[in-house]
């Protein structure tokens, strides 16, 4: 009987921690400063949710759309199923219904998805980029954390547990904790429009 209690009090802390640490990372907000002169593409930027699980279902990419978004481009969350083979089902079925004046996307998905996708985008007849997003290996990570970011990592780590098959991106790909790839991905969003204005001449 003691080891029934102790199960399920083990289990309320576990459902306690993937519910508070998902609503806190929905809910929070980050600041940071524009850049200023940031060449737009032409084509929307699509996030593209990778697997997911009841540690990490809110806010897969953190603040990464709102910082594009904020510096004026044109952004939009792809809710893939969490798992299984709808996802590329529902990855088809997002390419064949998009707006006819839609010639091209820029997606930007983690390493995962990227795999998981590749052969669906490659055939695709829609001018596509596809950036996979990873801390850059120059960035450091903090070397303090707060009490909430060892939460967070602490459920994202529960998140790995549960797709121990898949290679999933690390915390800091996602932006859970570290600025550090905001600068890195508005770099990369300058030579994506470059190449669209290019084209576009």
């Amino acid at each position: 009987m003691p080891l029934l209690f102790l199960f399920a009090g083990l289990s309320v802390v576990l459902l306690a921690l993937a519910l508070t640490t998902n609503l806190y990372r929905q809910l929070r907000r980050t600041s940071f400063e524009l850049k200023p002169n940031c060449l737009l593409t032409r084509h929307p930027v699509v996030f593209i949710t990778g697997p997911r699980s009841l540690f990490y279902f809110r806010q897969y990419w953190n603040a990464y759309p709102e910082i594009l978004a904020e510096h004026g481009y044109e952004v939009f969350l792809l809710h893939l199923p969490w798992q299984g083979p709808r996802r590329k089902s529902k990855m088809q079925e997002f390419l064949n219904t998009r707006p006819a004046e839609v010639r091209g996307f820029h997606f930007i998905c983690d390493s995962v998805t990227a795999q998981e996708m590749m052969s669906l985008l490659e055939h695709s007849s829609l001018a596509l980029s596809v950036t996979v997003l990873r801390q850059p290996p120059e960035a450091v990570p903090p070397l303090a954390s707060s009490v909430l970011v060892c939460f967070l990592r602490l459920s994202y780590r529960l998140h790995g547990l549960r797709h121990s098959s898949l290679s999933l991106p690390t915390a800091e790909d996602l932006g859970i904790d570290s600025p550090s790839s905001r600068l890195w991905l508005l770099q990369r969003m300058q030579v994506l429009g470059e190449q669209d204005f290019l084209e576009s001449r």
